[in-house]
């Protein structure tokens, strides 16, 4: 291998000798070129956190029966508008009445024997006492009978609250009992974005605060109050339920979309350069960084984008200059013209 070496570099040698080499080393020097400049400068960022929430309603209920009975009729259609007071189920009602009609019966019985024994004490013909006992049947028969109406008022189940069935969970002719949901219904004109926080993040998502939102399916970004917070972090999770009122204006939004929240993380010091000096050569990041007149390429790690600078991770110390023009046709080592 040594062997072959040596002729060679007697030919390039020899090649340099003939020929006037400095005349030809002149005439191919690259010229100096004209570029800008700029110098890597450290700046103050806030980096932000992106947390995803849930849209829903801040008034929500399941109407159930408080009594048992079987389902007679059922106006509770998915999407239905209802309003305060409206009727959305009724069930057989055949015993309640009928206990209710024994009781109307029983308070009538009691109050015409308290009648009738105050006319004979009138008379002096009964005794205290005994008007005293007739006056407790009365008042018992009298609140047995309130106790029956309410119960048949319960075989009305009626709407708490304007809104709209989410819902429905039974069918007419179906056994209602106490605590089993007949239908869900919900107020859609006050949302709320809830959003589980990570317990290190809680603090940054404090009551009163405001944080910018954004439901992509809705075309809806906003800065929203944060309206509550719960005051105990879930065991399973790690994490703080946050929620934030939605305005009652906004279109498309509706229970059960998808959206975001940004909480901001402390500030910290990065350097950054502006994008257009950063070379890309596939997976790697360049920059000309001007030393003593010339360009010399230097390879860096680049980090988020800002506007129209890019951050630094590694590979430049703050006020460096770089270069911000010609980059893609300077060559390592050439050397530079600074120009305004």
């Amino acid at each position: 291998m040594r062997t072959r070496l040596v002729p060679l570099t007697m030919i390039i040698l020899s090649f340099a000798a003939c020929g006037g080499g400095p005349e030809k080393s002149k005439q191919t020097a690259i010229p100096a070129a004209n570029i800008s400049v700029a110098i890597a400068a450290t700046g103050t960022r806030t980096p932000v956190e992106t947390l995803p929430g849930t849209v829903r309603a801040t008034t929500t209920a399941a109407l159930t029966a408080r009594v048992p009975g079987v389902i007679t009729r059922l106006d509770a259609g998915v999407g239905k508008v209802v309003k305060a007071g409206d009727l959305i189920a009724e069930l057989d009602a055949q015993e309640i009445l009928a206990k209710r009609d024994q009781a109307a019966a029983a308070a009538q019985q009691a109050a015409q024997d308290l009648k009738r024994v105050v006319d004979l004490l009138a008379k002096q013909a009964a005794t205290q006492s005994d008007r005293d006992a007739a006056e407790a049947r009365n008042q018992a028969a009298q609140a047995a009978l309130a106790e029956a109406k309410i119960m048949v008022g319960y075989t009305r189940v009626t709407a708490p609250f304007d809104g709209i069935v989410l819902r429905r969970l039974a069918e007419v002719g179906d056994l209602a009992a106490p605590g089993r949901p007949l239908c869900e219904i919900e107020d859609p004109r006050n949302l709320r974005l809830e959003v589980a926080v990570p317990e290190s993040l809680a603090d940054n998502a404090a009551l009163g605060s405001r944080r910018v939102a954004r439901i992509e399916s809705a075309a809806f970004s906003s800065e929203l109050v944060v309206v509550e917070v719960a005051p105990a972090s879930d065991p399973q999770s790690r994490t703080v339920l946050v929620k934030l009122a939605l305005p009652p204006e906004a279109k498309g939004l509706r229970t059960g979309q998808f959206g975001r929240m940004d909480i901001p993380l402390a500030a910290v010091a990065q350097l950054a350069v502006p994008r257009k000096a950063v070379l890309e050569r596939g997976q790697l990041s360049l920059v000309f960084v001007i030393v003593e007149g010339k360009a010399l390429l230097r390879l860096v790690k680049t980090g988020a984008v800002l506007g129209d600078n890019i951050i630094i991770r590694a590979g430049l110390a703050a006020g460096e200059q770089v270069a911000t023009s010609g980059i893609d046709t300077l060559r390592d080592g050439q050397a530079v013209v600074i120009t305004p």
